[in-house]
């Protein structure tokens, strides 16, 4: 019975090591992936894109107040955002 204890024993840990060695490198994908997006929105291009993309709409819409005061909004809620983070 012994030699099944051990058995069975190492196997858990094994899988233990296994599963906290795959937990930790999700862990540093999620961070690096954040790490990126923030560089991305933190260009001026993207905000560039992103407010002429509202202009845009705005303009092509049928109610051009809204969308374009949706897209200030957007616009601003992004830059706020990436001022706290």
């Amino acid at each position: 019975m012994n030699i099944f204890l051990k058995a069975d024993i190492r196997d858990i840990a094994q899988k233990e090591h296994a599963y906290f060695s795959q937990k930790h490198h999700a862990d540093v994908a999620v961070t690096q992936a954040k790490r990126q997006c923030k560089l991305m929105m933190g260009k001026p291009e993207t905000l560039l894109g992103i407010a002429s993309l509202g202009a845009y709409k705005g303009a092509a819409d049928a109610k051009p107040k809204a969308k374009r005061n949706q897209a200030l909004m957007t616009l601003g809620r992004t830059a706020l955002l990436s001022l706290f983070q």
